[in-house]
């Protein structure tokens, strides 16, 4: 069934085609009740949080000390308006939260639409779009599990910041180090991101300023990752959320 043909609904509609437009996803706060873990998934510009993209078109995973286990809860919040997560602590020292969303656009002279090139005439632009929220909840602290989930992976050298120093990151694609990778940096309550690159092994030096929430985002885009007449390329963003001390 080609794609045009398929209803959709005005909101995945608006969500996806704003996701080209420079859209993230993010994991951001953490609560806990008793032994319930919660967090917030938030999507959107510039960490602004817009209405959240409809769950069905994005998956959320978790992993433990021993491997990917049970899929959190999830609903759609107004406050702040986005996803609650929600699982249990059965006592991991590591869990590691994923988001994942997939999706393939084209754009031509009526504008962007969800599908692939072949189901549509004067195609100026396909690709494939590969964007994914990363939370590690670390019980010490310091221990940052060696969980490699994606595609375009963020790992850092330990679980928390630490105000005043600089902190070690590494990109990887496809489980390798991926070198001059592009990575925007927020700080919560900053006017302002921060663009870094990782070194010729893929490694990045960032300076922590203060305590807050920081986003670490990993773009990168593969045109080698293509299918005939489907897209022309792949384009990966990983956003890493962690929190400074």
């Amino acid at each position: 069934m080609a794609y045009e043909h398929i209803q959709m609904d005005p909101e995945t509609a608006r969500s996806y085609s704003r996701q080209i437009y420079g859209h993230e996803i993010w994991l951001d706060k953490i609560m806990r009740d008793g032994n319930i873990v919660n967090v917030y998934g938030l999507y959107g510009h510039t960490m602004v949080p817009d209405k959240p993209m409809p769950t069905d078109y994005a998956n959320v995973l978790l992993y433990d000390d021993n491997g990917r286990t049970e899929d959190p809860d999830r609903e759609i919040i107004k406050n702040p308006h986005g996803w609650l997560f929600s699982f249990e602590d059965k006592g991991a020292d590591v869990y590691t939260m994923y988001v994942d969303s997939n999706s393939t656009w084209v754009t031509n002279d009526e504008g962007w639409h969800r599908g692939s090139k072949r189901d549509y005439s004067q195609v100026k632009y396909s690709g494939a779009f590969n964007m994914v929220a990363k939370r590690i909840i670390s019980r010490d602290g310091v221990n940052p599990g060696s969980v490699l989930h994606s595609t375009l992976e963020i790992m850092p050298e330990r679980a928390t910041l630490q105000t005043g120093k600089d902190f070690t990151l590494r990109v990887l694609y496809e489980g390798k180090p991926l070198p001059n990778a592009k990575v925007i940096t927020y700080a919560q309550d900053d006017e302002d991101f921060v663009t870094y690159k990782t070194d010729s092994e893929g490694v990045l030096k960032y300076p922590v300023r203060k305590k807050a929430m920081h986003v670490f985002i990993a773009k990168f885009t593969d045109e080698n990752k293509c299918v005939s007449e489907e897209f022309d390329e792949t384009s990966f963003t990983t956003a890493l959320t962690m929190e400074a001390e």
